[in-house]
């Protein structure tokens, strides 16, 4: 079966899943996609199992501009065939919270080119690439193969913009510090000393982050 046939095949099972009136409430909810047919996640990992680990239809399904293909695509590609200008490519249609967390969770964190990407997005200013530099870093902390020095500056980092955090990226945040809390003392310290610090923030988020973490880490 060619990858356009299977394109269309998957066209045909999402337009048969739809649910306008899911679309529309993602639309007034603010997640806006060119083409929403509102078919919901665990569809769509019904619809992705018989495709998982085709490389080239994942590159040709996010290419569409509907939300289920795209979401489709993240969640058959093979990470070991990840490019850095896949990654790349792939940020630049980064235009709602959605695609982020479905795109980062579901496949480019275990990209090998996922953790310099996940710095460079974090020190950026898009709101929607700090969400998905955060949900990189958050899932790539529970892996015990990584040194622990590789998290150290994400504390710095997060420290840095305490006063600018939006609701936008503000659960990837709390993500991402607990999950860093998690690998060490040392690092736990360190997520620590900045939730004190954080917890007195102007910015409300970030206060309200640093003070979910000190229950968690020091009250508990």
């Amino acid at each position: 079966m060619t990858t356009l046939v299977k394109i269309q095949e998957i066209k045909a099972l999402i337009k048969h899943r739809m649910n306008g009136e899911v679309a529309e409430n993602m639309r007034l909810a603010g997640i806006v996609y060119k083409v929403n047919y509102g078919v919901s996640i665990p569809e769509l990992r019904e619809i992705a199992q018989q495709y998982v680990g085709d490389h080239d239809l994942a590159l040709e399904l996010f290419k569409e501009d509907i939300r289920e293909c795209k979401i489709i695509a993240s969640l058959i590609d093979d990470p070991a065939k990840v490019t850095g200008e896949q990654i790349d490519s792939w940020s630049e249609d980064f235009d709602n919270p959605e695609i982020v967390e479905q795109a980062c969770s579901n496949l480019i964190w275990k990209s090998k080119y996922a953790l310099s990407r996940s710095i460079e997005w974090c020190i950026s200013g898009n709101e929607l690439l700090r969400k998905a530099g955060m949900l990189i870093i958050g899932r790539n902390a529970s892996d015990e193969s990584l040194n622990d020095k590789i998290f150290e500056p994400y504390v710095d980092i997060f420290g840095n913009m305490a006063d600018e955090v939006t609701d936008v990226y503000q659960s990837a945040m709390l993500y991402a510090l607990r999950g860093i809390a998690k690998r060490n003392d040392g690092l736990r310290q360190k997520v620590v000393e900045l939730c004190n610090s954080m917890s007195e923030s102007e910015n409300e988020l970030a206060a309200w982050i640093a003070n979910e973490l000190l229950y968690e880490f020091v009250e508990s």
